[in-house]
This record gives structure tokens, C-alpha cells and sequence, in this order.
């Protein structure tokens, strides 16, 4: 990447940059001494590279008062409190909402030491783009193990890899985007697979542990969970083409069953009446299936028929002011010369 833009940025005489507001959020902080030391020293790096910054925690209401000297010892500090039992992605949706900065990092607390938040800050808001942390080292065993899932996030639109970190920076423009999504917390996450969200990766050479425990499987199985409820529009689709197969099927059988009771006159007993039966049934259950997906993907496709939403990006150069302004003869004031008043 050319750094050259970045470094051009900043102030002369390494006075910090005044152009950006910046948010860096913590939607799950360890009231711990190391922890706290380790913001103190983010804080202070903060004020060397951006004049204008804030640092955002979210914490539960019960456990709140274990943050207050952190509060009093930085002053751009923004502590927010939530209910217990919110999970960690609500807690990332929080922090993003009540951030105000023009580049917002959602930042996990187990990787402030491997990566370089203010960086990362600087290349998001150079690129115009979602910059997403991800592993350096690649693991065979890990990657055979998640082919399943990141099939099932491509299925679903969303980006999805094992080695992607919890750490994002975003633009304000995708930030707004992604918050309007259906399911916010999933998209903090797993960033929507849409022309409209640019994304870059930053790959970390530290070794970052993956972390795991009983917590990080019930983050799993939620994310999991809502991957497939994405899938829904493409598992309808399998649903409607089988369903269909399986009211031929019966129909088909159906025409055989009567053709044996016509042309035929030795019929095993029972056959008939059991055969028009599984006909019967083979009929009404395709036909409902198929009335029920073909129901549902009408509802989805009335929910999400937005053509603004088809729209990727826009390049025009067309100036209407400028236009208007011609048409009428108005003279703007920024662009009329200056007339000196005589003030004698």
C-alpha cells in the first residue's frame, strides 16, 4: 500500500491530524489493571496522531462503577452501560450507533496488542473502505474445518472466514450502511457481500491466539444460526424445484395407477387402494410445499424490492447549481470579486 498519502495527511511538525474525527469502540472491556493500562496507553497515541478522537466503552450497568477511574483518567472517554444479558454482538451495534467519528473501529479487547489501531484507522480512511483484520498464518486443519461454514456464508451474502478478526474499520458512509441493515449484528461481523461495501484486508503478522471457551461457542452457534436464516431465499428455491418434481412424481403415478385398473384385470389386492393413496399424498404434499415456497418467496421479494438497493455506485459530472445559477444570471457571492467598502 502507498503510505505516502497517508503520511502527507498528517500536520506539519508531527502536530496531529485535524481532517477526521475518529471512534475507536470497545463493546467488551476486562476490568483489569493490564487492561486499563493498555487504553490509558491507546489514548495517548490517540492524541499524538488525531486532534479529534473518542474512545467508546460498553459495559453491563451492574459492573459499571469499575470503569469510573478509567473515565476520570482520560478525557475523551465515552462510557455506556446496558442491561445484563446483552450478547457481545448487541454490544457492537451499541458502541457503532453511539459512535459520531468520520472512521469508526469496532476493536476486541484480546487483540489490542497485536494489531495497530491507529493504522488501521489511517488506511480505512485513506482507502474510502471497510478494512477488515484477518491472520497472516494460515492453518490447512482449521481452513478443511471452516470450508463448510464459508460456503454457507457465500450462500447466505455474507463474507465469512475463520481467520477474519473481530477488529473492522469502517467509513462513516459503510458504517451507515451496514447499521441499516436487517440483521446489524450479523453485518459487523461478517460484512454483506454488496458492490456498495468495499472491502480490504489487513493482514496481522502477530500470531493472534484463537480464543475459545464456552462464551465463543454460544457466539458461534448465534452467528451460525443466523447465517442459515439468510440462507432461506436460496433454500426455498431447492424446495420449490423439489416440491414440483414430487407433484409430477405423484401425478405420474397417479396415470399409472389408473392405467393397471383399466387395462388390467388381475390386480393383487390392496395394491389400488394403497397405490392411489401414496399417489394422493404424494400429490397434496408437493403441491403444499410448492404453494408455501412460491407464498414465501413472493413475500421476501415485496420485502426487498428496493431498486435503489440494485444501485452500486453513481459518476456524473453534472453541476445543476451551476446550471441554475447561469439560466438566472445570479452571480454567487463566493465567486464575485470582493469590493472594497470605502469606510471613509
Amino acid at each position: 500500500m502507498d503510505t505516502a498519502g497517508i503520511d502527507g495527511k498528517l500536520a506539519v511538525n508531527g502536530k496531529p491530524r485535524e481532517d477526521i474525527l475518529v471512534s475507536i469502540c470497545f463493546p467488551e472491556l476486562p476490568a483489569t489493571s493490564a487492561a486499563f493500562a493498555t487504553v490509558r496507553d491507546l489514548a495517548r497515541r490517540l492524541d499524538t496522531r488525531f486532534r479529534f478522537h473518542e474512545i467508546i466503552l460498553v459495559v453491563d450497568e451492574k459492573s459499571y462503577e469499575d470503569y469510573l477511574p478509567l473515565v476520570a483518567q482520560i478525557a475523551d472517554l465515552r462510557l455506556f452501560t446496558v442491561r445484563p444479558g446483552n450478547s457481545y454482538y448487541v454490544r457492537r451495534v451499541i458502541a457503532a450507533e453511539e459512535a459520531i467519528g468520520d472512521i469508526v473501529l469496532i476493536a476486541s479487547s484480546d487483540e489490542i496488542t497485536h494489531i495497530d489501531f491507529l493504522d488501521m484507522l489511517e488506511r480505512a480512511d485513506a482507502q474510502n473502505t471497510i478494512l477488515l483484520a484477518t491472520r497472516s498464518n494460515r492453518y490447512s486443519v482449521r481452513i478443511g474445518l471452516a470450508t463448510p461454514v464459508i460456503a454457507l456464508g457465500r450462500a447466505s451474502g455474507f463474507k465469512v472466514d475463520i481467520n477474519d478478526l473481530q477488529t473492522i474499520a469502517l467509513p462513516r458512509s459503510q458504517l451507515n450502511y451496514i447499521l441499516s441493515h436487517s440483521d446489524p449484528e450479523l453485518a459487523l461481523r461478517f460484512p454483506p457481500r454488496d458492490p456498495r461495501l468495499p472491502i480490504s484486508i489487513l493482514s496481522v503478522e502477530a500470531d493472534v491466539p484463537f480464543s475459545g471457551g464456552f462464551s465463543q461457542l454460544q457466539r458461534r452457534i448465534q452467528l451460525l444460526q443466523k447465517l442459515l436464516v439468510y440462507m432461506a431465499p436460496a433454500l426455498l428455491v431447492f424446495v420449490s424445484l423439489s416440491s414440483t418434481l414430487l407433484t409430477l412424481l405423484g401425478f405420474t403415478y397417479l396415470f399409472y395407477v389408473l392405467g393397471v385398473w383399466i387395462f388390467l384385470d388381475n390386480i393383487a389386492p390392496g395394491w389400488l387402494t394403497t397405490s392411489a393413496i401414496l399417489s394422493l399424498s404424494a400429490i397434496f404434499m408437493g403441491s403444499s410445499l410448492l404453494g408455501l415456497s412460491l407464498g414465501l418467496q413472493q413475500v421476501l421479494n415485496q420485502k426487498g424490492n428496493n431498486n435503489l438497493e440494485k444501485v452500486a455506485h453513481e459518476i456524473n459530472r453534472i453541476d445543476l447549481f451551476g446550471k441554475v445559477a447561469s439560466d438566472l444570471n445570479v452571480n454567487l457571492e463566493r465567486d464575485a470579486p470582493r469590493v472594497a467598502k470605502d469606510t471613509a
